[in-house]
């Protein structure tokens, strides 16, 4: 326990560093997990992570605002059933009202609006809506809500299975042969059977995460099938017009082959071979020299 422990505060301290210039989100997934599977309780975790948010310097307390986010929307209830409760809330209050640093604040201040639109349906986590109608009455300014925010409340990533072999291809695991789980369904995979990679919207996870080659298929299909159905979705009215047709026509035809015109529209005229522009351009010349010599 005290060496998960141990290696969830080592992961923190790298996740907030004041010396980095980007989120390592490497490490902040590792932090989810280590959550999710148990070796670092909820409980301590968030309490790491207030002394983070209490920190002075705006780096640190900024990234841990982002590992806080991450953890509320990859870990599900362990997560959710602490932060939605009275006094954890009333913490992140506090923080806004002492916080000298206004992106701090309004991190903070996106995250409550957030959560209490993901969470405005369950009467569980009713304290985190009361406390953004608080600090609406006292007049804070919450930022515009974003749609990836609004993502979260869609669905709850699913909980991790466990097992002694891979679901899929049932290799036994050891040492060497390490579990992974998928993040779209929660099952637990070989490294061989989980080597794929893709966002999750509807879990609110923006960066590419692990997931198994079922999962990855299916959330591959969707937006393969959208680029066959796109003509299909178009007006029937547009199908049906002479726009429609005129575009559809081939640009370019096989050689020896002429369409014809439809209704009023002309026929291109044959293109003219390199000889036959010669001999316009001589003829054009001639012309010119003949006429430059009457007029003299």
């Amino acid at each position: 326990m005290f060496r998960t422990t141990s290696a969830f505060d080592k992961l923190l301290d790298k996740a907030t560093s004041h010396l980095r210039l980007e989120p390592d989100w490497p490490a902040i997934l590792q932090i989810c997990d280590h959550i999710r599977q148990g070796d670092a309780q909820p409980k301590h975790a968030l309490a790491s992570i207030k002394k983070k948010l209490l920190n002075p310097n705006p780096h640190v307390a900024m990234f841990a605002l982002i590992v806080l986010e991450s953890c509320v929307k990859n870990c599900g209830s362990l997560i959710h059933d602490e932060i939605g409760t009275k006094a954890y809330m009333e913490q992140l209050r506090e923080l806004v009202k002492t916080c000298p640093h206004d992106n701090v604040k309004n991190k903070v201040l996106e995250l409550i609006q957030a959560w209490a639109f993901a969470f405005r349906n369950s009467p569980k986590y009713r304290a985190v809506q009361d406390t953004m109608n608080i600090m609406k009455a006292e007049d804070y300014k919450f930022p515009a809500l974003k749609e990836s925010d609004a993502m979260f409340s869609a669905d709850t990533a699913p909980e991790w299975a466990d097992g002694e072999c891979c679901h899929r291809c049932r290799v036994q695991f050891s040492m060497v042969q390490r579990k992974h789980h998928c993040r779209a369904c929660g099952q637990v995979f070989c490294a061989q059977c989980s080597s794929r990679t893709c966002t999750l919207p509807k879990f609110g996870i923006e960066k590419e995460v692990r997931v198994c080659e079922v999962c990855f298929n299916k959330l591959s299909k969707p937006a393969a099938a959208a680029k066959q159905n796109s003509v299909e979705e178009l007006p029937v009215e547009y199908l049906t017009s002479s726009l429609a047709q005129q575009n559809q026509r081939p640009t370019s035809k096989p050689k020896g082959v002429q369409f014809a015109p439809e209704g009023n529209e002309k026929a291109p005229p044959p293109r003219k071979s390199e000889e036959e522009l010669r001999e316009e351009e001589e003829l054009q010349l001639a012309l010119a020299l003949s006429q430059s010599e009457a007029e003299h």
